[in-house]
This record gives C-alpha cells, sequence and structure tokens, in this order.
C-alpha cells in the first residue's frame, strides 16, 4: 500500500512539473488589418473622411502623421514576428487600438472581437502611445500657452463662431435651463 501511494505522489509530482502551455488563439492579424486599411485608408475607402473624423475624432492626415511618427519613434509600435514566426501587429493596427481606447473609454479586452488583439497587446499599445505622444509632442503642443497663443485662440474663435470670450466661457450643460440666461450674461458681460 505505501508503494502504490508513493508511486502516485511521484507520477503526480512529474505531472504537475511538466510546463505548461496556454493554447494559442489563431486572431488572423493579417485579415483584420486588410479589412482596416480597407474600410478607412485606401483611395476608395469603404467610409468616407468624415466617418473617419466621427470614429477616430481628427482628421485622416493628421492621424498618419501621428501614425507616422510614433513608429518612428517608438520600437513597439514596428512590426515584428511572433515566437511562431507569424507577423505581428502593424503600426497602424496598434495606434488604432490606442486610439479607440482613447476616443471611446472602451476596456482593452473589448478589443479582441473588432481587433482581434489580446487585452494584454491592446493595455501595451495604449500605454505605449500616450509615451511617445507626450515624449514627442509634449514639448511643442503640451506647454502653457504664451500670450499671444490666446490673443490668437480668441480673435480665430470670435471670428468663426461670433463669440468672444471662448477662454472665460462655462459648460452649462449640469446647470439645468433655469440658471441658463444668467449664465450666458455672465459669459458675456463679465469681462
Amino acid at each position: 500500500m505505501t508503494e502504490q501511494t508513493y508511486d502516485a505522489l511521484c507520477n503526480n509530482a512529474a505531472e504537475s512539473s511538466q510546463r505548461r502551455t496556454r493554447r494559442y488563439i489563431f486572431r488572423n492579424r493579417k485579415e483584420v488589418n486588410q479589412r482596416l486599411v480597407q474600410d478607412y485608408f485606401q483611395e476608395n475607402a469603404t467610409y468616407q473622411w468624415y466617418y473617419f473624423r466621427r470614429r477616430f475624432r481628427m482628421f485622416k492626415g493628421l492621424y498618419e502623421r501621428i501614425v507616422e511618427d510614433v513608429t518612428r519613434e517608438c520600437s513597439f509600435f514596428q512590426q515584428d514576428y511572433d515566437a511562431r514566426v507569424t507577423p505581428g501587429f502593424t503600426p497602424l493596427q496598434k495606434c488604432t487600438a490606442a486610439l479607440r481606447q482613447l476616443a471611446y473609454g472602451i476596456l482593452h479586452d473589448a478589443l479582441d472581437e473588432s481587433f482581434r488583439m489580446s487585452a494584454r497587446t491592446a493595455r501595451d499599445s495604449l500605454h505605449y502611445f500616450c509615451k511617445t505622444v507626450i515624449q514627442f509632442y509634449g514639448p511643442k503642443y503640451l506647454r502653457k500657452p504664451t500670450r499671444n497663443d490666446i490673443l490668437q485662440l480668441q480673435a480665430h474663435h470670435a471670428s468663426v463662431h461670433g463669440f468672444p470670450g471662448m477662454l472665460r466661457s462655462l459648460d452649462c450643460l449640469y446647470l439645468g435651463m433655469g440658471k441658463l440666461p444668467y449664465v450666458i450674461s455672465w459669459a458675456i458681460y463679465s469681462r
């Protein structure tokens, strides 16, 4: 009896010490990339520029420039090969995943269905995208505005919208309709 117990314990220990592998999920990254390019980035794309603007919250030319800059500055966004020697996600896919998370506030694991991207890759894409954008664009665009910048902003806003005092305007969404006339008059006449 003791020999049987000893053999059973040895067999269980040998089985548990064997290397456990995760199950591979074939996500077909190439097809997802082709669909993304066909939907937005080809000459005759499925969705026109106004759909791109609405979904990405920016113009397509600006988006393409950001993808180029981020890919050049950070090696994470350059396409590489995984352990199975299949091509990884393209820079376009990684940047699109990061921007979708920023634009819509969705969680990283929600991108598996639409982009076929694991939660970890989506999370890393967002992390590296934000870090690279801050490092690359920060010195130029993430600075305090100068007096000249403020005057240009106010002049442009007044010429386009006809409402001066853009930097002093309030968000009236949460005040309710009863206080709205008072807030508007305060914003206009409080100079």
